[in-house]
């Protein structure tokens, strides 16, 4: 079965550059955008005219081997003690089998053609009457997108440039150093030595050990 996909309904790859937007063989001036807004749809990925085709024939076979079946359990039940009849009987069982088949099959197609699936579309409106859609079913790489595209044109920003891949869910950008998060001083060790402690040359005990020898001498 054939199935559509996001690439029909938009563009999925770009470049921002310092005044303008590319996606796709459209080239989009910053100051040319006029709207942007982002809105969900719903799409059926397997609703195509081939697909469609394939369901109806499955169809037709469904209901034409049915019948021939029929057909043939009825020539059986009628002169049921014939060869003709046995032939009838086999023929006819495996037409209905077919046709039991071909209608599961049919039934399969046209739920898969009934599917929908939601998707989001950033529409950009240019001053001259364009419009331009960038497609993805993740909503918040549209977002940033979007927020990307609006900062530029609020503050006239040409360093922001960068790429964006909805493929992946990519957005990747080169911010200017003015915007890049400043990266923490290093932590300085300190490497003193520890404070110089006296050592005890003798415990509490040998020091009354001598207090009594001195008093016994004297």
């Amino acid at each position: 079965m054939d199935r559509q996909t996001l690439d029909m309904e938009g563009a999925r790859q770009g470049e921002i550059s310092a005044a303008s937007i590319q996606m796709g063989d459209d080239t989009i001036a910053i100051r040319r955008i006029a709207t942007m807004s982002i809105e969900s749809i719903e799409f059926a990925p397997w609703d195509m005219p081939r697909n469609r085709k394939s369901q109806s024939l499955h169809a037709t076979l469904c209901v034409a081997n049915l019948f021939f079946g029929i057909v043939g359990l009825a020539w059986w039940f009628l002169v049921p003690g014939r060869q003709s009849g046995l032939v009838a009987l086999l023929v006819g069982g495996v037409l209905m089998l077919l046709g039991v088949f071909l209608g599961i099959r049919a039934a399969m197609i046209a739920m898969k053609i009934k599917k929908r699936e939601p998707y989001y579309r950033l529409t950009i409106g240019t001053s001259d009457g364009r419009q331009i859609p960038v497609v993805d079913d993740n909503r918040d790489v549209l977002v940033k997108l979007r927020d990307v595209v609006r900062h530029k044109m609020d503050t006239g920003d040409t360093e922001t440039v960068g790429e964006f891949d909805l493929n992946l869910d990519i957005v990747d950008l080169k911010l200017p150093k003015s915007a890049r998060p400043a990266s923490p001083a290093p932590v300085r060790e300190d490497k003193s030595p520890p404070p110089h402690e006296p050592e005890l040359l003798f415990d509490a005990d040998e020091e009354e050990a001598a207090a009594e020898r001195l008093k016994s001498a004297s």
